[in-house]
């Protein structure tokens, strides 16, 4: 997947999966996903990273879970692509 369709995806799951009464069109991509921007508290966050395992099946690891990392939709982009880097290695190889 492309950032664009990783973006598109992440909007999806917030909108449709977490209860914030907010749509896709709502969600801006450099928007805080904490208290400045759509104030996801500590269950909506443990919610998140779930459905980002899930959908982009990928493993987050305790060295992900750093506010940087969840700082906006893009920066949730940037560990997606990190994390999706050594499978994708591995499917090369085999």
């Amino acid at each position: 997947m492309n950032r664009s369709n990783n973006l598109s995806t992440l909007k999806s799951l917030i909108a449709g999966k977490l209860d914030l009464n907010i749509s896709e069109g709502e969600i801006d991509d450099d928007a805080s996903l904490l208290e400045d921007g759509l104030a996801l508290d500590s269950i909506s966050m443990a919610e998140f990273f779930e459905l980002v395992e899930t959908q982009f099946a990928i493993k987050l690891l305790d060295v992900d879970l750093d506010f940087a990392n969840f700082a906006s939709l893009q920066s949730v982009c940037s560990l997606i692509e990190r994390r999706q880097q050594p499978a994708m290695a591995e499917m090369v190889q085999a």
